[in-house]
């Protein structure tokens, strides 16, 4: 039987399910294995402590725009194993440093003007591996109201795109706005309900931004036909359609 000439979309996400290693994409594992250290072994601050970012003394972190890039493709890739050894509150403080610009320039370092945007597209293509291996399954402890949660992993999960700045950087770029667009398709078919809430906090503030309004309606549409026995999740959702989340 003869084999069947894969599409150029169904080439894309064999290559993109393909295993993602250091060395698979360029990357010195001695600067993987330290910016693993750098972000997530740190102590957690005891109650209205600070983050171990904020000590001004605290020495950066020395790597190109490139490094940090490949560093991200590979943590969201591997996040289920990479991240196993630390604790809830330590994965939670380590992502809000790579995710928000609050205390440095993580999230901006893909959008350097020296990354190749083929190595942009495959760090973003690799971030619902994040949701998928790591975020889901560790806060699925049972249902809470949305937003309702003030733990740190949390606020990863559900602020991620309202605080990561890297896609309005980006938001011209028709490559960037395809694959967002398919970074939120994943998370909403994924099982896990705080992926679900996370892409659909997304779309709500991005999804204008997003440049396809007939197919993310029906996309929409769709998936609020879907949810069952969650009025909540189906509010939100049709909130989000419209822009009108928080």
């Amino acid at each position: 039987m003869k084999n069947k000439k894969l599409t150029p979309r169904e080439k894309r996400q064999r290559r993109d399910n393909a295993a993602v290693t250091c060395e698979s994409i360029g990357l010195d594992p001695v600067v993987y294995n330290a910016a693993l250290s750098y972000l997530f072994d740190r102590p957690v601050p005891d109650k209205g402590g600070q983050e171990w970012y904020w000590d001004l003394e605290e020495p950066a972190f020395e790597a190109t725009p490139l490094q940090w890039t490949q560093i991200q493709t590979v943590l969201f890739t591997n996040a289920g194993t990479d991240l196993a050894p630390y604790s809830d509150d330590q994965v939670g403080i380590g992502l809000n440093h790579v995710m928000s610009n609050n205390a440095g320039d993580i999230p901006h370092m893909v959008n350097d003007p020296s990354v190749p945007l083929a190595d942009a597209m495959r760090m973003v293509r690799a971030l619902p591996r994040l949701w998928r291996e790591c975020l889901g399954p560790r806060l699925d402890i049972g249902p809470s109201p949305i937003g309702s949660r003030s733990d740190r992993l949390y606020f990863v999960s559900y602020m991620w795109f309202d605080v990561w700045p890297t896609f309005w950087s980006a938001k011209d770029i028709p490559e960037w706005r395809d694959a967002m667009w398919q970074v939120f398709c994943e998370m909403l078919a994924m099982p896990w309900r705080e992926a679900q809430v996370s892409a659909l906090h997304g779309i709500g503030h991005e999804g204008s931004r997003l440049n396809r309004p007939k197919e993310l309606k029906a996309h929409m549409d769709a998936f609020t036909r879907n949810v069952k026995n969650d009025d909540e999740l189906k509010n939100y959702a049709q909130a989000a359609a419209r822009g009108m989340v928080q």
